[in-house]
């Protein structure tokens, strides 16, 4: 997404990617300036609810 981004008049990476292990994410703009944020965790990783 970031890549395609970029080539499409957009920015990559608006700010520095975010790798926790159990949670990544990076910021892009898209050509009209709105930030978006696409992330992923690994809801595994996670406590279970008591």
């Amino acid at each position: 997404m970031n890549t395609a981004a970029g080539k499409h008049g957009g920015t990559a990476d608006v700010s520095p990617m975010q790798d926790h292990g159990f949670m990544y994410s990076r910021m892009l703009a898209d050509p009209d300036g709105h930030i978006w944020e696409p992330m992923w965790m690994d809801m595994s990783a996670m406590p279970a609810a008591e």
